[in-house]
């Protein structure tokens, strides 16, 4: 049995990571106007040819440079303007949440049973708390189902209940944000998320046997492959678009279309467009079905039962490793989660975006952090409406290198030329290696925001952003921004 981990189910970075979307909800005056405020200094030569060449304006922008030696920034053009940091924002989140939680930080889902077990029979419902885990994976729940056979149960007689009283959120539309359902990084947060909401199907051609075997992860019970796509000898271009896929029926996908032989082994992670409760359904048929437990129940939202007695506990893997993930590979779903805890962990009986704002907010204004003006939102950056300035997320950066959580916090971020989201950026080797930071992308929005070290040591923290409908030909003026001081310090 083979299941898939987070980082396996992390596709292409603009993707499942950040998001191609239209940031079209404030108007361009509006926008215009909150970045030409506070522009000091000037930006060097290459930076503004750059942005020259793409048509941007300067006051689309805002650029901090200091090096970590130094009280003062040596570059801070319209550092104070508040924008649209794009996923960027995560930095805030995970920071917060690693000093409010700690690094040790585990989710704990307890698993209950509403009857007792007579002879190999749990003569009730099978109960499961969400606590808000960012990271329940189908294989955690098929270890959790050989603890329940190794308690002796071989049949569950009622049906499977999810308690889900830690969120207190307004219904999710995945198709709100960018019209996109089936994108994996439009899935919502629930305090009982498993797997990320998504199926991992594998294309894989066989030459000898002239057809495309397609595969799925993790196991759902009930998925029909109603039509395979033909094996064909073109070139492989833009082979999700040549599948023609059919996804009216999420478990019964038709492709009409042909799969290239020179494409290789493929993989396409879908949120298929069902409830909740219907996903979770098919996974847990086919996990009770695979350690021998027999169960023809199904899957509905309650509160747990007074008198329920508890079976065991999952517990998450440490805050730590999951922050790798979100700020490497940008997963917008686990940095909401790891948001909405932070209201949990303040006192809160049911976590809110609003409590979860105050609750980093108050956090940074006791740590000299405060910041007028900052909008979370949902904490992940896949927002219209988030904001920070340039010059904010200098100063986290800079407390974050002075803190106990320092180590945590840097190594999480992508490493230029080597992994994450910066995996193809900065490969020059003035700069691969040495730069560890958080990338941001959505229409009209770009921005990258972290830690460099030159070749002779020093160290520097930086904030880039790019507000602008062009702001996706702000690359070169990212790296220019970037390499003028690593090449010349």
């Amino acid at each position: 049995m083979i299941f898939f981990a987070a980082h396996a189910m992390l596709p292409s970075r603009r993707r499942f990571l950040i998001s191609s979307l239209a940031v079209t909800g404030m108007p361009l005056l509006a926008r215009a106007q909150q970045v030409g405020l506070g522009a000091t200094g000037a930006l060097p030569t290459s930076v503004a040819q750059a942005l020259e060449t793409a048509r941007i304006p300067q006051q689309s922008c805002a650029f901090v440079l200091q090096p970590l030696d130094s009280p003062s920034p040596q570059i801070a053009f319209n550092g104070a303007a508040l924008m649209n940091p794009a996923s960027v924002l995560k930095l805030v989140t995970t920071y917060a949440a690693l000093r409010i939680l700690g690094p040790a930080y585990v989710w704990k889902t307890p698993v209950y049973a509403t009857g007792p077990i007579r002879a190999g029979v749990l003569q009730g419902d099978l109960a499961f708390v969400g606590s808000g885990d960012p990271h329940l994976m189908a294989d955690n729940l098929w270890s959790i189902a050989v603890r329940l056979r190794d308690l002796g149960i071989r049949r569950i007689r009622g049906d499977v209940l999810i308690d889900r009283q830690a969120f207190d959120l307004p219904p999710h539309n995945p198709g709100a944000f960018d019209g996109d359902a089936t994108a994996p990084y439009n899935v919502g947060p629930d305090p009982f998320l498993v797997n990320f909401g998504v199926l991992r199907l594998g294309f894989v051609p066989d030459a000898q046997a002239q057809q495309v075997r397609v595969t799925v992860e993790p196991p759902v019970a009930g998925f029909d492959l109603r039509e395979a796509p033909k094996l064909t000898a073109s070139a492989c271009g833009n082979w999700k678009d040549k599948l023609r896929a059919d996804w009216k029926q999420p478990f019964a996908p038709r492709f009409a279309g042909g799969f290239a032989a020179a494409c290789g082994p493929q993989t396409w992670n879908i949120a298929p467009e069902v409830s909740d409760n219907a996903y979770v359904q098919r996974l847990l048929a086919a996990l009770f079905a695979q350690v021998g437990i027999d169960w023809k129940g199904r899957v509905r939202t309650a509160n747990l039962p007074a008198g329920a007695t508890e079976l065991t506990v999952w517990d998450s893997p440490a805050l730590a490793v999951l922050v790798r993930d979100i700020n490497k590979y940008s997963n917008n779903v686990m940095a909401q989660q790891v948001f909405l805890t932070l209201a949990l962990q303040a006192g809160a009986q049911r976590a809110t975006w609003g409590l979860a704002q105050q609750a980093v907010e108050q956090w940074l204004s006791t740590h000299n952090l405060s910041m007028p003006g900052l909008v979370l939102d949902n904490g992940c950056g896949l927002s219209r409406i988030a904001r920070i300035s340039a010059a904010d997320l200098n100063a986290l950066l800079r407390s974050a290198w002075n803190s106990p959580v320092m180590p945590e916090f840097i190594s999480s971020l992508p490493l230029a030329g080597e992994d994450g989201t910066l995996r193809r950026h900065f490969r020059d080797p003035d700069t691969a290696g040495r730069i560890h930071a958080k990338t941001g992308s959505l229409d009209g929005v770009l921005s990258l925001a972290g830690y460099a070290q030159t070749r002779a040591g020093q160290r520097y923290t930086f904030a880039a952003l790019v507000n602008d409908p062009r702001a996706g030909g702000a690359w070169p003026a990212l790296e220019a921004f970037v390499n003028g001081f690593m090449q010349t310090a």
